[in-house]
Order: C-alpha cells, then structure tokens, then sequence
C-alpha cells in the first residue's frame, strides 16, 4: 500500500510540474523556439540554446506525453 501511494504520489508530480521552458512558433523564426532566450543566432539559423528540438528538425511538434505514456 504504501509504495503504491508513493508510486501515485510521484506520477501527480511529474504530471503537475511546470515545463522547463515553453518552445513556440514565431512569425519568421525558422524554428520554434523560446521567446525569452537570448539568441546568439539570426532568426533564421538554427540556435541550439534556444530552439526546439536540439537536433533542429524544421516545424517540429513534440508528441503528447501524457503520464502513463499513452
């Protein structure tokens, strides 16, 4: 019982955390990318600090991760 509570517990937290940072489309940023980072690129090449995803797929969406990953 108790690690089941424990094992609850730990889910509502992940599930309730805030997001590191919040990576969105931007009228002529080639990218998404996270508005209050500081660039050190132009908006039109890929800045690996600010722009999501790190590897710079052009228009990327992450998928929904939900929290049993479903």
């Amino acid at each position: 019982m108790r690690t089941l509570r424990s094992a609850l517990m730990l889910c509502i937290a992940i599930a309730l955390g805030p997001p590191s940072a919040t990576y969105v489309a931007l009228p002529g940023y080639a990218f998404k990318t996270n508005p209050q980072c500081q660039r050190h690129e132009p908006k039109t090449k890929f800045d690996k600090r600010c722009d999501w995803p790190r590897v710079g797929f052009k228009d990327f969406t992450p998928p929904l991760v939900t929290v049993l990953g479903i």
